[in-house]
């Protein structure tokens, strides 16, 4: 009883917005600026910033593994065409299974910050157990032979393949994999509109230094934080002048 009791209150917003806190004032979270005054909306389990969207803009969504509520929320809401990614065998099978809507278009590739063929491997969690569900470009064991080879693509080269001129949306949970995308995106010239981002510097061999160092290259293409989860690791991300570009409209 005492277990499930604790539990359930670490749970509650009061405890992990103070969890945070406490880890920033450790030096274990990174500290982030927020530009406020942003009109934010939640959408699945994301938040974002409402009225940029219109119908038919283009979104990407790289990592989606059996879960597409926040896709299919999106599009409801604005009425975008959505192009989603995720190149891990689990997600390709279950994708196969679900009945999508015209508009959410699926595509078994890997972001990347380079194009080429990859390894995936399993996560492992705390019991040595490998994923089932959960894969990682990231591995600290040099010999593990559980690696499944998978097509990935920078940003721009799939913008190429797919015949986009563009993304007004990007979302990505890639299992670490966000910091190698967002490095080739700097050297590229897409420039998304929004971009949300799980960041996964509490992965060993990533720490907090990679994403101060992605948020600062973000910074530098003209972008500010309007949301942090309660977490401190997903993130929204706007470009200012798409926001004065649209309320000028």
């Amino acid at each position: 009883m005492a277990i499930t009791w604790w539990k359930s209150f670490e749970n509650t917003p009061w405890f992990r917005r103070n969890k945070l806190k406490l880890k920033r004032l450790i030096g274990k979270e990174p500290k982030l600026d927020i530009e406020t005054g942003f009109d934010l909306v939640t959408v699945g389990d994301w938040s974002l910033v409402d009225h940029i969207l219109k119908p038919g803009d283009v979104v990407y969504s790289m990592g989606i593994c059996d879960d597409i509520a926040f896709e299919l929320a999106l599009i409801q809401r604005y009425q975008v065409e959505l192009f989603a990614f995720d190149p891990t065998p689990y997600s390709v099978k279950w994708i196969a299974r679900q009945q999508l809507p015209d508009n959410l278009h699926f595509y078994p590739w890997a972001a990347s910050g380079e194009d080429g063929q990859f390894l995936l491997y399993p996560r492992i969690d705390k019991r040595g157990q490998a994923s089932e569900v959960m894969f990682t470009f990231h591995t600290e064991a040099q010999d593990r032979t559980d690696g499944v080879q998978v097509d990935a693509y920078r940003l721009e080269s799939i913008t190429q393949k797919l015949g986009h001129d563009r993304i007004d949306l990007l979302k990505m949970d890639v299992e670490g994999a966000e910091y190698d995308v967002l490095k080739g995106l700097v050297s590229s010239s897409v420039r998304p509109k929004m971009i949300l981002v799980e960041f996964h510097h509490r992965f060993s061999g990533v720490g907090k230094a990679a994403t101060e160092q992605a948020v600062s290259d973000l910074r530098a293409l003209g972008y500010v934080i309007a949301s942090v989860s309660i977490t401190g690791r997903e993130l929204c991300f706007i470009r200012k002048e798409d926001v004065a570009s649209r309320e000028a409209a």
